[in-house]
């Protein structure tokens, strides 16, 4: 986060930021940085905790936040089942401008994007999670046989550890894909702390299988999972 204050700082928006004690600032570009990160969810909580939005603000927040990255975090904020913040809903909308009209459908046709694992806190989860590197790869599998929800993905570690599943919306659109013929690979691409929710902690990228779509740059070896109903496979 220290070079994006330095760079802050170099282009003179220190000197344009509305005098106050500096906090909102700070948040923000933790927020920023968390979200360049593939945090999607780490960023999401910095950005509602932003007490006052202005133009300079929004602006920062377009400038170092790909768009491709600020739709898939629109996205994952607007099909989230929990609570919405709607005010940060419409600050990203007004950024994105008319590429947010692709929000609702967004993980319907989207080539590769980043979600949460939720479940996470439940066994040994959390500590299977805290031996995943960014860049790992991980297992989907389906299970149609779930007695709660037979178009559950379950993520796995590497080595064949449950970690949690998919959301349950995002499961049956990336299902419904499935059966449509497509194919999926994921990966690991970050993990937070203690201070976020055990559900909005781990965050993969899922890749539809032979896209050369990436929504973030990482150094990893490529995929060697694929999503494959009730099995799991090594390509």
């Amino acid at each position: 986060m220290l070079a994006l204050l330095k760079d802050v700082a170099r282009l003179g928006y220190l000197e344009e930021w509305p005098d106050d004690d500096g906090t909102d600032l700070v948040v923000l570009l933790r927020g920023i940085r968390h979200l360049q990160q593939g945090a999607l969810w780490a960023g999401i909580r910095d950005l509602e905790a932003v007490g006052r939005w202005h133009a300079l603000a929004a602006k920062l927040l377009a400038k170092y936040v790909p768009e491709e990255v600020l739709l898939n975090a629109t996205a994952e904020l607007y099909h989230n089942a929990f609570k919405r913040d709607k005010r940060l809903l419409l600050i990203f909308g007004a950024i994105l401008g008319p590429a947010a009209l692709t929000v609702p459908n967004y993980f319907v046709t989207a080539p590769c994007f980043i979600t949460r694992i939720v479940g996470l806190r439940h066994g040994a989860r959390l500590a299977e999670a805290a031996e995943l590197a960014p860049g790992m790869p991980v297992y989907l599998v389906r299970e149609p046989e779930n007695p709660h929800d037979p178009s559950a993905v379950a993520v796995l570690t590497p080595w064949g550890a449950p970690l949690g599943y998919l959301h349950r919306p995002l499961a049956a659109v990336l299902t419904t894909r499935c059966e449509q013929g497509e194919s999926f690979t994921a990966r690991v691409v970050a993990f937070c702390g203690e201070a976020y929710d055990p559900n909005e902690r781990l965050h993969i990228e899922v890749r539809r299988d032979g896209s050369a779509a990436t929504i973030r740059l990482v150094s990893y070896e490529p995929a060697a999972v694929e999503l494959k109903e009730g099995s799991i496979r090594k390509q």
